[in-house]
């Protein structure tokens, strides 16, 4: 705040050394106005450089603190406040994720045998899903049927994307459906920008993966299926 005062009181002296007829006066205010300006520019790159780095240093500790999670496989978001992560050994998943980099994680750890159906999602589209065969029905919405999809390319809407989650429904009462984002733009942006190819093939990487955790207790199961 008192960075912009300099500037705005430095504008105003400025503005003064234009309007008095006075010479001494207009020069006077000229140097008044400019040295204000100057100082608080100055102020302004010193506090940017500043929070630049503490937040380039937030980010390190807080993608320290998630590597630092036991796992085989992990993506991490490039805010580092959200990640993503596979833990073979163990067949754990676990979705991680922070309000703020100031904030605590919040961890949800999922068994990998508690994971029944995962979507590829694109701006509230459901683009690809994979569920246990077990469980009737989708559960995450009673419309879902992406056969039945009523896409027209030719739309201009269909061709930009701002959001591309996945969703992951677990037997996680206090959570059941989790989302990771891959891509969340306040603008839509073409299918055809590397951001949005790039958030494209990670998300298709990841929904493979999980697709095949979900088959794999599908199979499990069906020996034990048909003991009984």
């Amino acid at each position: 705040m008192k960075t912009f005062f300099l500037i705005f009181l430095g504008m105003i002296y400025l503005l003064l050394a234009n309007s008095v007829e006075t010479a001494i006066f207009s020069k006077v205010y000229f140097l008044i106005g400019l040295g204000l300006v100057i100082v608080g520019i100055i102020r302004y790159i010193k506090e940017r450089y500043i929070y630049i780095n503490t937040l380039n240093e937030m980010k390190e500790a807080s993608e320290e603190e998630l590597m630092a999670i036991p796992h085989t496989h992990c993506i991490i978001s490039h805010d580092c406040l959200s990640a993503l992560l596979l833990n073979e050994p163990t067949n754990t998943l676990f979705l991680v994720s922070r309000e703020d980099l100031e904030e605590d994680l919040i961890k949800k750890e999922i068994p990998f045998n508690k994971i029944y159906e995962v979507a590829i999602v694109e701006d509230e589209m459901y683009i690809a899903r994979t569920s246990n065969n077990f469980i009737s029905g989708s559960l995450l919405s009673e419309e879902l049927d992406i056969e039945e999809e009523e896409l027209d390319e030719e739309d201009p809407e269909y061709n930009t994307v701002s959001q591309l989650t996945l969703k992951i429904v677990a037997d996680y009462l206090s959570d059941p459906i989790l989302e990771y984002a891959f891509m969340d733009n306040g603008e839509p942006i073409s299918r055809e920008e590397d951001e949005y190819q790039e958030a494209l093939e990670l998300c298709e990487e990841w929904f493979q993966k999980i697709s095949v955790i979900i088959k794999r207790y599908e199979l499990e199961r069906v020996p034990i299926r048909h003991w009984q």
